[in-house]
């Protein structure tokens, strides 16, 4: 059977200009190319768990943008199960203005609209969901209360929740035993260890996952790296996971769609080690297509890309 799935977090319109290079502080760039596309932490890492093979729910909110429905038919499309996401009358959705250069490099801002309404009360609503969840999967762009409230019920239905601590804007939930897994890039890492530098090679990456674990008593810690691959650790020890040489072209879902990727390979049975290559790999291919969710690979895909190694 699929691993039961449920993503409690953010959708967004993602609205993205590709440049040559990036812009200094009041300087312009023209003859950029224009995008608009879905995204949103949450639903992104959604989608990618419904492409890389699992059963999705995902719990959320939209707004009265003229993309909304049509927003919730591309999540139907691709098998999620919406029952959990409202369609907010009175405010607009989340909207993130997408930045990126010719080295895959990007900027980013987010105003997040109708995310803010997937309150406690609306979690609580879903708590049938969630306990009967192999994995829950949360990001930081929905309110913290909302987020603890998550918490709150995983630890009482004893059910697994990777955390995926982005942005790290705010870092007044600090993840205790009750999130099995953190996942977090360098600079998500840094800033949750009290470092005033991210880690810079793998080595400092495991010493820095290895802190993070040992704090906040988590079953394990992924960092992951970006070219650099991704470091574990668990109650075994530290593991590099080597990076899918790949040509970037826009990096704005790979961090989404490694969590989505793990947690379906979590919820089929994989050790975290081959779990975390075949998010990295999914992760990979993303970063090779413009936008969020049109770069997100299927199975097929993923698995190709796995086998070839």
């Amino acid at each position: 059977m699929k691993p039961r799935i449920t993503i409690v977090g953010s959708a967004n319109i993602d609205y993205i200009m590709q440049v040559t290079r990036l812009p200094a502080v009041g300087e312009t760039v023209t003859d950029g190319r224009f995008f608009q596309t879905f995204g949103g932490k949450g639903a992104n890492q959604a989608v990618a768990a419904a492409r890389a093979g699992g059963q999705v729910a995902f719990v959320g909110a939209l707004g009265n943008d003229l993309l909304a429905s049509a927003y919730l038919e591309n999540l139907k499309a691709d098998g999620i199960d919406t029952s959990h996401l409202r369609l907010e009358p009175d405010l607009p959705g989340g909207s993130a203005l997408v930045m990126f250069d010719d080295r895959g490099d990007n900027y980013l801002s987010v105003a997040p609209g109708a995310n803010y309404r997937v309150t406690p009360d609306r979690v609580r609503s879903a708590e049938a969901l969630l306990a009967g969840s192999d994995w829950i999967v949360l990001q930081q762009e929905i309110p913290l209360a909302s987020n603890r409230a998550v918490l709150e019920i995983a630890a009482r239905c004893q059910r697994p929740v990777l955390l995926n601590y982005a942005p790290a804007n705010d870092l007044a939930l600090r993840p205790d035993e009750a999130v099995w897994g953190l996942i977090v890039n360098e600079v998500e890492a840094a800033a949750l260890a009290g470092s005033s530098r991210p880690p810079e090679d793998p080595e400092s990456a495991g010493a820095m996952a290895r802190q993070l674990r040992d704090a906040g008593g988590h079953r394990f810690v992924i960092i992951t790296l970006g070219k650099q691959g991704a470091v574990l650790a668990d109650g075994s020890g530290t593991e590099t996971i080597a990076p899918f040489p790949v040509r970037a072209v826009d990096t704005t879902a790979a961090g989404d769609t490694f969590c989505g990727a793990l947690a379906v390979a979590l919820g089929e049975g994989k050790s975290l080690a081959d779990a975390a290559r075949f998010a990295s790999a999914a992760s990979a291919l993303s970063v090779t297509k413009v936008g969020a969710q049109p770069s997100i690979p299927l199975r097929a895909e993923i698995d190709a890309l796995a086998a070839a190694r």
